[in-house]
Formats: structure tokens, sequence, C-alpha cells
């Protein structure tokens, strides 16, 4: 029997509605499944939890909370540890990076001039995980220079 695989699993942590549609567009188009969304830290970090998604989006500044929360809850309580974490934010400078890479983020775009780069990471890992490769053994997690 020749079973499809399960599509990537996406959780968006966003507070922008412009954002979240964008994204939400970039992960049906890639084939993936947006299983949620939320602009709350609390919310996201239960959701995430509750659903397992092979792919986490997550902004810094939300309605209520950071993104840090969320990264710094998911890797004290190792939850989701294989859950690819992706931070997309305004606040792109390199204390934020630096900061989030510390809370376990795998990767760090900057939305005014790298959201191209964040749709593309989701196209890769939804195109691996349809080949049967995993999210986190991706090698579209790590793009040759």
């Amino acid at each position: 029997m020749n079973e499809k695989p399960e599509p990537l699993q996406v959780y968006v942590v966003e507070d922008s509605p412009i954002i979240q549609r964008l994204l939400a567009s970039a992960i049906a188009a890639a084939g993936a499944k947006m299983v949620g969304c939320s602009a709350n830290a609390q919310e996201a970090i239960a959701d995430v939890f509750a659903l397992e998604p092979d792919l986490v989006l997550i902004d810094i500044g939300l309605a209520s909370g950071s993104g840090f929360d969320v990264l710094e809850t998911l890797q004290e309580h190792s939850l989701v540890p294989e859950a690819v974490k992706v931070v997309l934010t305004n606040h792109a400078d390199t204390e934020y990076e630096n900061l989030s890479r510390w809370l376990g983020a795998d990767r760090f775009f900057d939305k005014s001039s790298e959201t191209w780069q964040a749709v593309a990471l989701i196209h890769g890992l939804a195109a691996e995980r349809r080949s049967g490769t995993a999210p986190r053994q991706s090698s579209a997690m790590h793009p040759a220079s």
C-alpha cells in the first residue's frame, strides 16, 4: 500500500490580519495545512502543545505577550521539540535574532525584506513532507550559500 503522507502541519503566531492571510495563502499554495493561528502568546502555546504542528511561524510582537514568550515556553517544557520554529518579524536586529535562536528558533527572517524566504522555506518543507522526508532533517532548513 502506498499511503500518501500527511501534509505539513503549520501553526501561525501572528497579530497582523494581513500577514495572517498572506501566510495562510502561502501555506495552502505549498500544499501544506494551516492547523491554527493566534495573535496571543498564551493561546498559541496551548494550541501548539495540543496540535503538535511540524512548523511554527512566530512573530515577536503580538497582541498579547510576545514571540519570545512562545519560544521560551516551548523550549522550557520541551513542547514540540521536533517542530521547526521560524521567527518572522519586523524587529529584525541582531539582538532579537540572537535571543530567538537562543530560545530555540531554527530560522529568523525580517518581515519587511525576507518574507519571500519564509514562504520558500514553507514550500521546501511541504515538498519534502510529500516526498517522505521529515521536516527536521530538511535540506530546505540549510540552503546552500
